[in-house]
C-alpha cells in the first residue's frame, strides 16, 4: 500500500481493520460521523474556545476585553471578567451545539443537550477544576503538526498508476487537543475523550500500563518535542470524560526512540500490504455489521457494499489499478516532500 503519513487515527484504524484503513487513507473515501462522534467534537470545542479566551488574557494582559474569531461558534467577545462565569459556558455549549447539529445527518435530541451539558462540566469541575482550560497557562490550543521523519528508513519512492514517480519522507500530522505549561521547561498535553477507555481493536479496556505505550500518546509525544523543543519533559494527560477521568503519563526524550521503532514497524507493515484483510471474510461480525460505514453503504451504482467492491476490485485488478480507478476524486494522498 501507499503510505506518505500517519497519524494516530490511521495507526488505530489499521490495527482495528485493514481494509477500512485502504479505503478510507489510500482511497480517500470518508465514512460518516456517528452521532456520538459528534456530541464529542460539540464538547471539544467549548474546551478549545475557553483555552483560546484564556490564551488571549495571558498575551494581552491589558486588555480589559478578549475577544477572538472561531469557525464554529463564531465572534466571541467578552469582558475579562466574564471569563470564569456560567453563563459564558452555557452560551459556547449552545453555540457549538447549534453548529454541529445544525447540518447534522442525525437527530438530535432534549437528552442530547444535556448530555453535552453534563460531559462539559463534569470537565471543567474534576477535581476544583485542575483541567479547567482557564486556569492553565496555555501554551497552545488544538495545533496542528505536519512533521517529516527524519530517518533513512522513513523515505519512500512509489510509482504511481499514471506512471510518475514520487519520492519523499513519511510525515505524521495530527491535531492535539490542548498544550499548557505546568512549570518552567516541563509541558502537559490534554487529550479529551468522551467516548469508552478501550481499545477498539483488541477489545481490551486501555489500563494505566497500556497508556503508557500507547502509539498515540507517544506520537504527541514526540511532535511536541519538534514543536515546543524549550521544554525538556511532557506530561501526557488522556481525559476519559466518561469512563474514569483522567490518566497522566512522564515523557521525555528517551522514549523517541521507542515511538519510532513502533512507527518503523508499523510503516513496513502497510507497504508491505498488497492485501488488506476485512475484520471477517463474510462481515458477519458486529463491527462489520454495526459500526462501518463501508459495510453499511453501497458502492455507487452497484449492489455490492463498498467493503466487499473493493475486496472485489483487488483480487480481479491488483493494487495498482485499484488505486487508479476507485480512488475518491479529487483526493490527495497526502505526499510529503522534505525541504530541499
Amino acid at each position: 500500500m501507499i503510505v506518505t503519513y500517519i497519524r494516530s487515527s490511521s495507526y488505530n484504524n489499521y490495527a482495528y481493520c485493514e481494509m477500512q484503513y485502504f479505503i478510507t487513507y489510500v482511497l480517500g473515501h470518508q465514512p460518516a460521523s456517528g452521532k456520538k462522534a459528534e456530541l464529542g467534537t460539540i464538547v471539544h470545542k467549548v474546551m478549545e474556545v475557553l483555552a483560546k479566551l484564556k490564551k488571549e488574557m495571558q498575551d494581552q494582559p491589558k486588555k480589559t476585553k478578549l475577544t477572538i474569531d472561531d469557525d464554529a461558534v463564531g465572534r466571541v467577545e467578552i469582558k475579562k471578567s466574564e471569563l470564569f462565569t456560567k453563563s459564558l459556558v452555557d452560551d459556547l455549549i449552545k453555540r457549538s451545539f447549534n453548529f454541529y447539529t445544525g447540518g447534522s445527518a442525525h437527530s438530535f435530541t432534549k437528552a442530547d443537550t444535556l448530555n453535552c451539558n453534563e460531559l462539559v462540566w463534569n470537565t471543567l469541575n474534576y477535581n476544583d477544576g485542575q483541567f479547567d482550560p482557564r486556569n492553565r497557562k496555555i501554551v497552545a490550543a488544538e495545533p496542528h503538526f505536519d512533521l517529516p521523519i527524519e530517518e533513512d528508513w522513513a523515505k519512500y519512492t512509489y510509482e504511481m498508476p499514471d506512471g510518475q514517480t514520487v519520492t519523499g519522507q513519511l510525515a505524521i500530522k495530527g491535531t492535539i487537543d490542548l498544550v499548557t505549561e505546568t512549570q518552567e521547561g516541563i509541558i502537559e498535553v490534554i487529550d479529551w475523550k468522551t467516548g469508552k477507555r478501550l481499545d477498539w481493536a483488541t477489545g481490551e479496556e486501555k489500563t494505566y500500563e497500556k497508556l503508557c505505550t500507547d502509539p498515540q500518546l507517544l506520537l504527541y509525544n514526540y511532535a511536541i518535542s519538534k514543536l515546543f523543543p524549550d521544554y525538556h519533559q511532557t506530561i501526557m494527560s488522556i481525559f476519559f470524560i466518561k469512563d474514569g477521568g483522567p490518566f497522566s503519563m512522564c515523557f521525555d526524550k528517551s522514549d523517541h526512540d521507542k515511538f519510532l521503532n513502533m512507527l518503523k514497524n508499523k510503516y513496513k507493515d502497510i507497504q508491505n500490504n498488497n492485501k488488506p484483510r476485512p475484520i471477517s471474510n463474510d462481515r458477519s461480525n458486529w463491527k462489520c455489521t454495526k459500526l462501518c460505514h463501508y459495510c453499511k453503504h453501497n458502492w455507487p451504482n452497484t449492489d455490492k457494499n463498498m467493503c466487499i467492491y473493493i475486496e472485489d476490485h483487488l483480487k480481479q485488478h491488483g493494487m495498482s489499478k485499484t488505486v487508479e480507478e476507485c480512488t475518491r476524486k479529487g483526493f490527495d494522498i497526502g505526499f510529503y516532500s522534505a525541504p530541499g
